[in-house]
């Protein structure tokens, strides 16, 4: 897997691991490399799991966060008794290796292994194991989320409703809510408000549901109402309370956590669909601090929307300011969603390319747009 994500022969990936050209050989034929393994399979059996993770390097530190994501993409070992779509830890993994690669390199990448997944879990809705309905979907969830950063809603609604039946088998009240709280996204992302109103109510509805994902499913209904003509005040109602759970929710934590970060930028992108820019991009300004350059996908999402919000909000200098942000966050990330979103900056920017920062800042995204069309 590492050799295809980087295009590397044999010799060039034994280079980066400091190993012989041999032992790549022997890990690839299965003769090899077997004690991690072993060590591997008997952490899973008493509950642990072995997490690889970036190591902070001062050389070239774009080419190794890539090579470091390839490895950590190398699947959990599943149990020896079941196959490896009938475990749950190892559904459960999968779901974390996806959401992982969703939010470092974007979405449109994962598009076609996740459905290779999603074919191999359509049989646990007849499952009598509810640990692995709701593992499935779960899984299928992070699948939606990654087709939607992809573009292909279409599916993504199709795999929806797979998780909702795998979550209504397993009778699980969170794995429902979480189901129907991304099934109201795609019917917002497809532009129908009503679907997803109901969506997000039904989720609403559900019993013994974590604070967050409260927050999370509060959020989904106001943003649906936000698409919906007539409720625009209701919508503004829900997200301010929303924000008043952040608020409260953050008192004496310094560091956001990434689905905090995610849950504040998009209180921030539901305000801006409002057309409430200057509060818009308050919260998109918090969310762009606290995700950092750690999840590439999310940063650059959150800064196409904090500078669509600054330019209609007639601050043009800060928004250039943004732009060489953005576009330094470009080139790291294949999401069809953030290539829309830097399509409506460029939109955006243009009544404003007078301004010499904003024709500059305006050149160089555009140098680094994977798009074919935007004002000049």
């Amino acid at each position: 897997m590492i050799m295809d994500r980087r295009g590397y022969s044999q010799n060039q990936l034994a280079r980066e691991l400091d190993k012989g050209q041999g032992w790549v050989s022997d890990v690839i034929n299965g003769k090899g490399g077997l004690e991690f393994a072993k060590v591997i399979n008997i952490l899973t059996r008493v509950g642990l799991e072995v997490v690889i993770r970036p190591k902070r390097e001062k050389s070239d530190p774009v080419k190794r966060r890539e090579f470091v994501a390839a490895a950590a993409s190398v699947m959990f070992v599943p149990s020896p008794k079941t196959g490896p779509y009938q475990d749950p830890e190892y559904l459960r993994e999968l779901a974390k290796r996806v959401a992982a690669d969703r939010y470092q390199n974007g979405g449109s990448s994962g598009a076609s292994p996740v459905m290779r997944h999603i074919r191999q879990i359509k049989s646990a809705v007849d499952s009598s194991d509810k640990r692995l309905q709701i593992a499935a979907s779960g899984l299928a969830v992070e699948a939606i989320w990654t087709l939607s950063d992809a573009g292909r809603f279409d599916t993504g609604q199709k795999v929806g409703e797979l998780a909702l039946a795998l979550a209504q088998r397993s009778q699980d009240a969170d794995t429902q809510s979480r189901a129907l709280s991304v099934l109201a996204r795609v019917q917002q992302h497809r532009g129908d408000g009503g679907l997803a109103v109901k969506y997000a109510q039904q989720a609403i509805r559900l019993h013994d549901i974590p604070p967050q994902q409260q927050a999370w499913l509060r959020l989904r209904h106001g943003w649906s109402l936000s698409i919906v003509r007539g409720h625009e005040g209701e919508a503004r109602h829900v997200l301010d309370h929303v924000g008043r759970f952040l608020g409260d929710s953050r008192d004496g934590d310094s560091q956001a956590s990434r689905d905090t970060a995610d849950l504040m930028g998009s209180v921030g992108s539901a305000l801006y669909d409002l057309g409430e820019y200057r509060d818009a991009q308050a919260w998109l300004d918090e969310a762009v601090h606290s995700v950092g350059d750690s999840w590439p996908r999310l940063h650059g999402v959150f800064l196409a929307r904090q500078i669509s919000a600054s330019l209609r909000a007639a601050q043009p200098e800060f928004a250039a300011d943004r732009m060489l942000s953005l576009a330094r966050v470009v080139p790291l990330v294949n999401s069809v969603r953030l290539n829309n979103n830097v399509k409506d900056v460029l939109a955006a920017s243009h009544p404003w390319r007078a301004v010499p920062e904003v024709r500059s800042a305006r050149a160089q995204l555009r140098s680094v747009w994977a798009g074919e069309s935007a004002p000049a």
